[in-house]
């Protein structure tokens, strides 16, 4: 699939892909039930930090945050945390010793490698106990707020599926695989969503054609003058082991 320059996009991700933290809560809740108290943890292309700290917090434990995008490390250090420490690095050379965590987090990256297998035997030489990856699968449905534009059908179905992620880390020697669906709260109203959308800080918005967007967005924003109450999209938790 294309790419996303990150380095461009860096300095609007963060106002473009908050999320509320009712709902950080609820994924770390969901980590906690597959590895209940990990040492150390590896957040892998972990942007700005987004769940870093909350990593940290969440298992008061040591999170490197491997990110490639210098420009996605710099709105991390903003963010600071004494348990957090922000490493440059990609998921083909993750630049940590054999066998060095309990936890690897993979949130929305997986369609970002260059060389899923490769990734797969890197994170089997790293990670001790569980990976996780929340989303984004290839070959599903987009969630419901790109029903506003339809365009970015296209650029998901160019992502790795699931069934093409299990098979490159059951290669790379994992055995276990259990995926469960987590309904996600993204917003507290479509009204909400609005500004961030208008970031454009997604892969599947970067991507669309300028008219598609702006379509797009001219319907969100007739919908939100209308409908009312939290948007919920459920995502996947794939966890490995």
């Amino acid at each position: 699939m294309a790419r996303v320059d990150y380095d461009k996009q860096a300095e609007v991700y963060d106002r473009g892909r908050t999320l509320p933290p009712e709902a950080i809560d609820i994924w770390m809740f969901a980590a906690r039930r597959h590895v209940p108290k990990p040492g150390r943890i590896l957040d892998l292309g972990a942007g700005t930090g987004r769940f870093s700290n909350a990593l940290a917090e969440t298992f008061e434990a040591d999170v490197y945050a491997v990110e490639p995008s210098a420009g996605m490390r710099d709105q991390a250090q903003t963010k600071p945390h004494d348990l957090v420490h922000i490493v440059a690095g990609k998921a083909e050379a993750i630049p940590l010793p054999d066998a060095s965590v309990d936890l690897a987090w993979l949130s929305n990256v997986v369609h970002h490698f260059d060389d899923l297998a490769q990734a797969a035997r890197e994170l089997r030489r790293v990670t001790v106990d569980t990976v996780l990856i929340r989303g984004a699968f290839g070959g599903v449905p987009v969630p419901s707020l790109y029903r506003f534009f339809p365009g970015s059908q296209r650029i998901v179905d160019s992502m790795p599926t699931m069934p093409e992620v299990i098979d490159a880390f059951q290669a790379a020697g994992f055995t276990s695989f259990r995926n469960e669906k987590i309904e996600q709260l993204l917003a507290h109203s479509l009204a909400d969503m609005v500004p961030r959308i208008r970031m454009r800080a997604d892969t599947a918005l970067e991507l669309i054609s300028d008219d598609e967007f702006a379509t797009g967005l001219a319907a969100l924003e007739d919908a939100a003058k209308r409908e009312h109450g939290p948007v919920t999209d459920p995502m996947d938790l794939l966890a490995i082991r």
